[in-house]
């Protein structure tokens, strides 16, 4: 996978120190992912390549086959993309509440 990165950036003409790598988790254990072992493996890779990050699957909910996001669970992967991204970036990550707004009543 290294060789496939630095071939990437040497491509690209980007310089690894100044651009994050993100990698995303496989489904979770906690939605009884089929491959979620190698979650392990890749909380491992940023003491590998320098500048990389794992974006957590946890919560993100998947097919019957375990081994894929179903379409809420990938929205939600995204925003875990998103948020690793921006405090990586330095920015702070504001939770969302626990309970959604109400909404207005239909008119």
């Amino acid at each position: 996978m290294i060789g496939i990165y630095d071939n990437l950036i040497k491509d690209v003409n980007l310089k690894p120190e100044e651009v994050p790598f993100l990698a995303g988790e496989t489904v979770n254990a906690d939605q009884g992912g089929a491959c979620a072992g190698l979650n392990k493996i890749l909380a491992k890779l940023p003491e590998t390549l320098p500048n990389s990050y794992v974006a957590s699957s946890a919560g993100c909910t998947c097919h019957p086959d375990h081994m894929h996001f179903n379409s809420t669970g990938s929205r939600e992967f995204g925003k875990h993309y998103g948020e690793k991204m921006l405090s990586i970036l330095g920015y702070k990550i504001k939770q969302a509440d626990a309970q959604p707004a109400a909404q207005p009543a239909a008119r």
